[in-house]
This record gives structure tokens, sequence and C-alpha cells, in this order.
């Protein structure tokens, strides 16, 4: 029936607006029907069906199935006329982007319209793909086998791969991506980094910038990529993160524009790792491991860590060269984890893409979202080395870690590191100062002046996220007057003894409605609540459970601080969606009774800050240390509805999450208003 119904449908036309499928279950389970619903969803003509203007133009193209455009190049930065005629795109291989037109060193001056096409799809760990790959572990990739760790897990893959494609692009290229939903359960695509000033509506928030994008249907997403660094994308929606729905998204900036552009000699792609701690089966609330890339140490097995039989991800380097590496944190549990590598320093030059002055160290810590970039020196000898990975918190309570190999040319291709993954990370020299960055381990000061911001928080010259620098000046002037709003994560236990989390004392309940397109077709003061709000009826949260759409209106276009206080003994990594901001303060209390009374404490100068004209560090994804505070600053030039929660999957699921409007309804960007059906 599938042949027939292609002879019927007109060549080379693609959906404008999303399709609904339905399919058996034997044949969900088939790759080969992914392929043809693909085929038929770009094969259709879309004057059979209705589409919003603002979801999906309407006009008419033709381009292949996973295809990709011509090199295309533009002087200047056009944005993209989605009237062009696609027809000239490449065929290409379902899967990764190696070849990709975009891929490319970015030159001045020139920019390009870059299309991708992303499958989300139920795919499986040591599936029936990983015949060969179990015994020849250069058959893994072209069988398109997750190998993992070993274990036979579900997962939800991006084109057949966990993490899924990188994508790379450079800054000011305009980027379209069509993601189709093959999975049996809603999803969304936030772009992790991307501000979206001119697109708010491609946020892929769901019911706050979008409604989630149903099984069968196609959505494009297409933003013009205005910054750089080290980005990433992922599923917004329940633990589908955790699955496997997440990739790299590598921005670069041209030679004269890259402030870091002289510390390194390659910046490869295959360089690039994503951290993430995975569960066994759907046993979600217990993390059984760490993941390099995808693949790691087996801890069920009894083997060592230099068994042959374990696939561990290898980078491979040349003696003598310098090599720019990213690293991304895509973090399910409260696990945060120490990164370092045997016998060599790390020169930290970036974090959540934002350039900072250098700081050589011996290795650095990673929340949640968190990212870090760093030059490594290939200066040792030719061999094998260890890239450790080890797990604290919930991790550590498993005693929990991961191993990469960082393989000199000229070494055994084959060859393990000789000794343990989790012998501890050493200085090079023995009368030096271990240096850590972005230590989450805080210990309460005892004094409140400001200079201690820069010091080191511990005995092991520890250098804390407060303690770095940008290698750009803050965009106010030094006397500028903010408007401080004050926040709080935190747990409460539901009558039923369920454990919630917490914004501000409320559960976020999800809105039935999307807020952003939808904000004319309701009143905010009866859809929304706020602590304020329910103060004002007179409820206490401090003392009652309150559940609600819980949603923090601040002005547009001001200069806005926030200080956030975390009730809660274990850091958690702070996460605002539409912008960056300043690092100006974090550190303990270890008082709940001070965290309650913060705003108190504030006034009473016990806050310090750092002074008016520090370059303070620019993040997107920052921890708030357990019994501590963050006070972040930044400008509310973005007017609309951002996500802001915590970006443990676990505890945002759970409710500590809350939105942020920004400005009011006639500041944000025009969009129709809809309604779901």
């Amino acid at each position: 029936m599938g042949q027939n119904f292609l002879r019927r449908l007109p060549a080379n036309r693609v959906a404008s607006c999303p399709w609904r499928f339905a399919m058996s279950k034997r044949e969900s389970k088939s790759f080969a029907s992914l392929v043809l619903i693909v085929l038929l969803i770009f094969a259709s003509n879309p004057s059979q069906c209705e589409s919003s203007k603002d979801d999906f133009p309407q006009a008419k193209f033709e381009w292949p199935s996973f295809a990709w455009m011509r090199n295309k190049t533009t002087k200047g930065t056009p944005a993209l006329d989605l009237k062009n005629d696609y027809s000239q795109m490449e065929l290409a291989n379902f899967g990764d982007f190696d070849r990709h037109p975009c891929r490319r060193v970015c030159q001045q001056g020139q920019s390009q319209n870059c299309y991708y096409q992303l499958v989300v799809h139920n795919y499986q760990r040591l599936g029936p793909e990983c015949q060969r790959c179990q015994f020849d572990e250069r058959a893994c990739a072209s069988e398109h086998c997750i190998y993992g760790d070993g274990v036979a897990n579900p997962v939800m893959a991006v084109n057949r791969m966990v993490p899924g494609p990188s994508i790379e692009l450079c800054e000011n290229d305009t980027v379209v991506v069509d993601v189709l939903n093959y999975l049996s359960e809603p999803t969304t695509m936030h772009w992790h980094g991307v501000h979206m000033h001119r697109t708010p509506e491609m946020d892929g928030a769901p019911f706050i910038t979008q409604y989630p994008l149903q099984p069968g249907e196609v959505q494009r997403h297409e933003f013009k990529v205005d910054r750089s660094g080290s980005l990433w994308y992922h599923s917004h929606v329940g633990w589908q993160r955790g699955f496997g729905v997440a990739g790299a998204f590598v921005v670069r900036q041209t030679s004269q524009e890259n402030q870091h552009s002289q510390l390194y000699d390659y910046d490869l792609v295959e360089h690039t790792l994503m951290i993430q701690d995975i569960f066994y089966e759907y046993n979600l609330q217990d993390v059984r491991n760490i993941l390099v890339n995808g693949k790691g140490r087996n801890h069920l097995s009894q083997l060592p860590d230099n068994d042959n039989r374990h696939r561990y991800e290898r980078l491979r380097v040349t003696p003598g060269y310098r090599y720019r590496m990213r690293v991304i944190l895509n973090g399910i549990a409260n696990c945060p984890v120490e990164f370092s590598i045997e016998q060599h320093r790390l020169l930290m030059i970036s974090t959540d893409g934002n350039d900072i002055e250098p700081v050589l160290a011996d290795g650095f810590f990673l929340t949640s979202a968190e990212r870090f970039d760093f030059v490594l020196e290939a200066n040792q000898y030719k061999k094998n080395y260890w890239i450790r990975i080890k797990g604290y918190e919930q991790c550590e309570n498993r005693n929990i870690y991961q191993g990469a190999v960082l393989s000199y040319r000229g070494s055994a291709r084959s060859e393990l590191p000789q000794g343990d993954i989790l012998d501890k990370p050493s200085s090079r020299a023995a009368d030096e100062d271990l240096i850590l960055v972005n230590d989450f381990r805080f210990k309460p000061a005892n004094s409140t002046a400001i200079s201690s911001l820069r010091q080191s928080l511990d005995k092991d010259n520890n250098v804390g996220t407060v303690a770095l620098r940008s290698v750009d000046p803050v965009p106010w002037t030094r006397y500028t007057k903010f408007l401080t709003h004050y926040s709080s994560f935190g747990s409460r236990t539901a009558p039923n003894g369920e454990v919630l989390f917490q914004i501000s004392d409320i559960s976020y309940n999800s809105p039935g409605i999307s807020l952003l397109q939808g904000r004319h077709l309701y009143q905010d003061d009866r859809y929304f609540c706020n602590k304020s709000s329910l103060a004002a009826e007179g409820r206490n949260c401090e003392r009652e459970l309150c559940e609600c759409v819980n949603v923090m209106r601040l002005p547009a276009y001001r200069p806005l601080e926030m200080v956030v206080a975390n009730y809660l003994d274990s850091t958690h990594p702070f996460h605002i969606h539409g912008f960056t901001f300043r690092l100006v303060g974090q550190g303990v209390l270890g008082n709940l009774n001070d965290l309650r009374n913060i705003q108190e404490l504030d006034r009473r100068g016990r806050l310090p800050r750092l002074s008016e004209d520090s370059a303070a560090v620019a993040k997107d994804t920052v921890q708030i240390p357990g019994q501590g505070y963050i006070i972040v600053r930044f400008i509310s030039n973005n007017p609309g509805f951002w996500l802001y929660h915590c970006h443990v999957e676990a505890h945002a699921v759970q409710g500590m999450v809350a939105v942020l409007k920004i400005g009011e309804d006639h500041q944000m960007k025009n969009i129709p208003a809809r309604v779901r059906c």
C-alpha cells in the first residue's frame, strides 16, 4: 500500500504544515517504516493542508528528502528568504553532518543559509544493529549501533545517534532545521544558549513559546545565529533529554573576531564531548552510569578499566600541536562532575560559549547544562592518557565515574592507558597547589569583604565561578542602578508524600495554552500566579503547598539584578532562557533562616558583589551552592516569556520551574494567537 500511495503523490514536494500518521506496533519498531514515513511527509503536496503563517510560510518548495543546501555564500548577513528555491540541495546519508557545507572555516563578511533535518525517534542501546559492533569497534558507526556501556536500554535518538549529530555553523549564519517527531509522545527542541531576539517562538519551551510538536508532526525552526560559542540543542519535554534527545551546536567566529584564536592550532568537532548521566530502563530517579559521547565503562561488570571490551570515546592528537576542546554536561540527575586529563594541564578559555581570561588549571567542575572550552597542548610522551570524569552528589553515592582516552598519534591506537581512571588528578609540579575551576564544593565565607570573591574558596586554591573574568566589559556604566528581584530554589513534601521542587515556594503547573502565542486570549491576573499574588489572597506558601502557573513579571529594557537563594543542601544549576547574564556574586550562608531572610541580609550589606567596573563572567547557566546564593545581572532587552528553571531534569519535572514575563504584551513580537485543538 505504501508503494501505491507514493506513486499517487507529486514528486519532490515538502509539506509546509505538520502531518500526522498512525502506525502499528510492529511497524513502529522497524526503522524502514521511519524512512518510509519521512519520505511520505516530504513528498506530500503542501496545498493539501492548512497551516498558520507564523509556523509554516505559504510557499512552495522543492527539495529531496534528507538533503542540505549547496554552499551558497552571500556577502553580509541577509535574513533567509523562505521563497528561495531549494531544489538544488544535495542528497546525503541520514545521520551526522560531517560533509555539510556549513561545516567550514569562517570568513569575514560571509554568511550562509544552512539547512538541517533532525528526526527524533525511539531506538535502543545495544540493539539489533549491534551484532558486529560487540566484537569489532570499527563496525559500530557503520551499523548505526549505539553501544553505550554495553547494557541494552531504550533511548530516544536523533538521526539514529545518541547524542545527536553535532551542528556546526559560523556566527551570523541563518539556520533552518526541520524537526520530525517520530516518537509516540509530544516533543520540542530548545536551542540552549541562543537568545532568539527576533524569533522568540523558536525557543522550544513547551506551552511557553510554542505548542509541543505532536507525534508525526514536522516543525521548522528558522533563526539567525547572532552569537558564537559552545551551544547545544535538546528536548524540553519530560525526560526526553535524559533518554538522549540532545546534541552539540557549535558556532565559530572568524579568526579576526576570535580573541583566543592565537592560543590553539585546531578546533575540531570530534573534540567536542557531551557528558551525560544515564538511568537503566525506566528507573528515572536512579542514576546508574556516566557516558562520554554515548560511550564508556560498564560498571555492572567486574572488568578492569583498561579491558578492551569497554567502549571508550577516543580523542586523537598530534604531538606539538594545541587543540581547542569543548565539554558539555547533559546532566539529568543531581550529579556534578569533575573533569581532568592525566598528566595534562588545561587552559580554560570559555564558559557557556562566552570567552574568559585564560586560566591554567588541573581540572574543572560542571553542573548540568554548563559548558567549558579549554586548550590542550599535546606536549607529553606519545602514548594514551585517561580523560577522567568523576561524579559527585548522587553519582558519588554509587561511586560512578567514567573515562575517555586521549590518544597521541604514534601510540598504539587500540591500546588503553595504564592504571585506573579514578586515580586522583595531580599537579604537574610537586610544590604547586592543585588548581580546579568552578568547584561546586563551596564553604561558608568567614568574611564579607568584596575582595574575598576573588580569593580561593578553599585550601586547594580552587577558582570559583565568580572569580572568572570575561574578556568583554559589562554592557552597562559604572553607576547603573539595578532593579533587584529576589527568588529561591527549594522543595516541599506534598500531603501524599511526594517531594515537589519549587521556585519562590511555588511548584510549577504547566499552562494549557502557549503563553507567548496566546497572550491576548487571557487576562494575566486571572491566569498567572506568583508569590505576591498568592500573598494578596491570604495564602502563605512557606507554610502550605502552592502549585500554579508561576510567572514573575519584570520590566523590559531595564538593568535587572536577580538574587537567588538555595534552601537545599545540594547545588542546583540556575538557567534562564533568552539571556546571557553576568555573575556578580556567589557564596554560601549555611543557614536556612538567613536564606529565607536574604532580602534583609542584602539590605544590611551581607551579600558582597564584584566592583562596578569588574568584567564579571558571562553565563547562561550557573550553580547555586548548597545553602548559598547567586547574584546575576543583565539588561532586559529581549521582551517575551522566558523559562527560568533548575537544569536538573528530575527537579524541573517535579516543579522547579517558573516563567519570566519580560515587558508588556505590546512590547513583544507580534505573533498571531493560536489555540491548539
